[in-house]
């Protein structure tokens, strides 16, 4: 009996470990305000001037504008082609395309079909504190 309690009690405290995509923090939502909003079709639009903004920082703030449209319910699909990706970000294919490379190395973007990336959700503090680096202030929020 003792070992169906713990087991159980093992298993409630492992549920703990998962992450829910979900519970975006209002706070989380504020500083992703400072940098992109979103039309009511889905599509990312940039607030900071994009020439200010290095690529990769570019490539996580689309892709994290898809994931969030995609949790808002305005697209169905929060996967983007380097091909979208470089024109919605104003970067040439190759420059894109390297970025990719190096942001799925550090667990930022995912592969899910080939040609296909979307942003690991679950690291948005993450991406944010890097982007604000970036850009040599952080946003109030």
């Amino acid at each position: 009996m003792t070992s169906t309690g713990s087991e159980a009690d093992l298993k409630a405290k492992l549920r703990e470990l998962i992450i829910d995509e979900q519970e975006l923090t209002a706070a989380l939502i504020d500083r992703v305000k400072g940098f992109i909003r979103l039309t009511r079709d889905g599509k990312v639009v940039f607030l900071v001037p994009l020439e200010k903004l290095p690529i990769w920082a570019r490539v996580l703030l689309y892709l994290a504008g898809k994931r969030l449209a995609k949790e808002a319910g305005l697209i169905e699909n929060d996967v983007a082609t380097i091909e979208e990706i470089s024109s919605a970000i104003g970067a040439d294919y190759f420059s894109t395309a390297g970025r990719l490379k190096e942001l799925k190395d550090q667990q930022l973007v995912q592969t899910v079909e080939r040609g296909g990336y979307i942003v690991q959700l679950a690291r948005l503090h993450e991406i944010l504190d890097k982007v604000e680096k970036a850009l040599g202030s952080r946003t109030e929020g």
